[in-house]
């Protein structure tokens, strides 16, 4: 029995392989951009942290940037045409949906909040760094206080405190992208779009 198929499903179809491919191309981008970060966080004396922060920062805005972009693929991927019965892949061999696709669309979306939530972290931590600048400088113009000297004490911790977060943090991801991976590798062998 042949299966005619309506235009408007074929162009839908078409779309999805296209959202599919951008999918893949901007997945790799996100991955090698959190890649870059890693000699970053093996540096272990940091002589400026001011600037070791920015740079991660720099680095992970990238990654988020990225990371938006092939989230939104994959939606369009997966969700496409609410109003279209789409298959999924068990009774669909080339156009249907595979779970390993929603799960990735999951893994992006908290992959992106914690991102985010990196990226809000190294916004406090500069606003920090800023008010130790200004109690160093007003430090050595006038008599240090107790008050400021326990500022001074408490954001030197906090800072090797936040240190260490970014570091597990990034272990955390580099984990969990063991999992993205895994599921972007299914992705790659399972479908063939043309």
């Amino acid at each position: 029995m042949t299966m005619l198929v309506h235009p408007a499903e074929d162009q839908a179809l078409r779309n999805r392989a296209f959202n599919c491919r951008m999918r893949n191309r901007h997945y790799e981008e996100v991955y090698y951009a959190f890649r870059a970060l890693k000699p970053l966080m093996m540096q272990t004396d940091i002589k400026d942290r001011r600037e070791w922060f920015s740079t991660i920062g720099e680095k992970i805005n990238q990654c988020e940037s990225s990371l938006a972009t092939c989230l939104e693929y994959a939606q369009a991927a997966v969700f496409f045409g609410k109003s279209e019965k789409v298959a999924l892949f068990s009774s669909d061999k080339r156009w249907g949906i595979l779970q390993e696709e929603l799960l990735l669309v999951y893994f992006l979306i908290e992959l992106q909040s914690t991102m985010r939530y990196i990226l809000s972290r190294l916004e406090t931590d500069k606003m920090l760094q800023n008010i130790d600048k200004n109690i160093q400088s007003k430090a050595n113009e006038a008599h240090v206080s107790g008050f400021i000297s326990n500022l001074q004490k408490n954001l030197a911790a906090l800072n090797l405190a936040t240190e260490q977060e970014f570091r597990d943090l990034h272990t955390h991801i580099e984990d969990r992208f063991t999992i993205g991976n895994a599921l972007f590798g299914t992705l790659q062998e399972l479908q063939h779009f043309y």
